[in-house]
This record gives C-alpha cells, sequence and structure tokens, in this order.
C-alpha cells in the first residue's frame, strides 16, 4: 500500500512540477492554486506512505540513504508551501519543485538497500541524519533563490523584461530568502556533519576517507562556508553568492548520487 501512496505522491508533483512552469509564463491564478493544490495533495499522500512504511518496518523510515532522500524531497515540499505564503513568492514552486521531482525519480524502487550496520545506529548517528536532513532542505530553497534572483537580474539588465520580470519577486525579496536559508541550511549541515564525524569516525575506525559521500560533503560544506562567509563579512555581493549557492547545491547532489551509487560506508 505505501508502494502505491508513493506513486500517488510522485504523480502528484510531476503534475505540480508542470502547471508551476506553465504559471511562470501566465498571471492566470488558477496555475498557482492548481500547483498549490497537487503539491498538497502529493505531500499528504507522501505522509502517509512514510508512516506506513515506517510501521511495515517497525522503525523510522531513515536508516537507508533513499529512505532519508524521501523525507527530505517530503521535508522540502513542505517548506516549499510554508515559503511560498510566508515570504510571499507564488511562483517560487517552480523552482523548488523540479529539484522535487528530480530527486523522487532517482531514487532506486526498493528502499531497502544501503541499510546502516547495527553497530552504527544509535541516538549520535539519528541526530546527525536528521539535522543533515533539515539543512539539506533548506539548502533546496537556497539553491532556487539563487536561480531567481540570477533571473530576475539578467532580466533587469537586459531592459527588455519578459513576462517573467512581473512574476518573480525583488531583487531585495529573493537576496533576503537566499540569505536565511543559507544560514538555517548551513547551521544544521555543520551540526550533522560533525555529529556523524565524531560517532561514525569513531565506530568506522576513522576511515571516513574511504567513504564518497563523506568526502563530497566536506567539498560542498566549504563551498556553503565561503558563500555564508563573504556574505557576513561583506567582500560577497549577492550575485556572486548565488553563483556559489548554485555551485554548492550541484556538489550536494552529486554527493547524494556518489552515496547510492558507490561503495562506501554510507553506499552499496
Amino acid at each position: 500500500m505505501n508502494a502505491v501512496l508513493y506513486d500517488v505522491a510522485l504523480t502528484a508533483y510531476i503534475a505540480a512540477t508542470a502547471t508551476a512552469i506553465a504559471s511562470l509564463t501566465s498571471r492566470r491564478e488558477i496555475l498557482v492554486r492548481l500547483t498549490r493544490w497537487l503539491a498538497q495533495g502529493g505531500w499528504i499522500a507522501h505522509s502517509v506512505a512514510l508512516v506506513l512504511r515506517g510501521a511495515e518496518l517497525g522503525r523510522v523510515p531513515l536508516a537507508t540513504l533513499p529512505e532519508a532522500i524521501s523525507v527530505v524531497i517530503w521535508a522540502v515540499v513542505l517548506l516549499e508551501l510554508w515559503a511560498e505564503r510566508r515570504f510571499r513568492i507564488p511562483v517560487l514552486a517552480a523552482f523548488v519543485l523540479p529539484v522535487v521531482l528530480m530527486l523522487g525519480l532517482a531514487l532506486p524502487t526498493e528502499l531497502r538497500a544501503l541499510v546502516l550496520a547495527p553497530g552504527v545506529r544509535n541516538a549520535w548517528i539519528w541526530a546527525h541524519v536528521v539535522l543533515a536532513l533539515v539543512g539539506l532542505t533548506a539548502l533546496v530553497l537556497n539553491f532556487a533563490g539563487a536561480v531567481m534572483y540570477l533571473l530576475q537580474e539578467r532580466q533587469i539588465k537586459g531592459k527588455q523584461p519578459s513576462s517573467l520580470y512581473y512574476r518573480l519577486p525583488s531583487l531585495e525579496a529573493l537576496d533576503r530568502l537566499s540569505v536565511r536559508t543559507l544560514t538555517l541550511g548551513f547551521a544544521f549541515l555543520t551540526a550533522g556533519l560533525l555529529m556523524g564525524a565524531v560517532r561514525v569516525g569513531t565506530a568506522w575506525g576513522g576511515a571516513l576517507a574511504g567513504d564518497p559521500l563523506a568526502m563530497l560533503s566536506l567539498v560542498a560544506w566549504v563551498l556553503y562556508a565561503a558563500t555564508l562567509s563573504g556574505r557576513m563579512t561583506g567582500r560577497w555581493r549577492a550575485r556572486r553568492a548565488a553563483y556559489f549557492a548554485v555551485a554548492g547545491f550541484c556538489v550536494l547532489l552529486v554527493t547524494l548520487g556518489a552515496g547510492m551509487m558507490l561503495q562506501g560506508h554510507h553506499g552499496s
């Protein structure tokens, strides 16, 4: 039953992505509302599927990397629905849902793979996973804000704005969204990585250097640390920070892919 609900959720996310992208070039409010209804319906189906899977396995569905990514998708959709209202950005879904869809389609059909070894399943590891997932969720919105900022800036500099210009928020609003999500995401990602390095490094005998997910996570962390440092010290303007935010998120996507496909402590 939970597999059927996952399919229902994914189908709703696909439809929501299509209507969200269509809303970028159309001022028809019905497309925005339809996107929201589809995303909400998909999220509800996804929520029930997660509950049923947890009941079936007798544990929280976070013990495998694919399960964790599924929870990230669930959290990203929830955060997008909230941020859309909080920051009054009706087109936010058009930049967040494609990422959700890409992650959802990339998930393997068998989510039981890559289970954590019993020796490392404890409160520290669960905290590591949850904190890192919260950070990743916020950084999805940071990526969306950065892409919107770069698009809007190009529209303004082109002096011949298209219909997209009137659908996107101001540069100031997008910069505020990017800074807040970067600060939140980096803080949680840092805490999650530190807890994982301390506890898992002990359990694995300090063999983190042989794990592709751990090493690529460090690369992404360095990029985000440089971005946040540049913004906080005033050395970087919003445009440069936006490019680095996009680069950092691309590294995170590669990191997740490496964790699922390459051999390592996180991988198969």
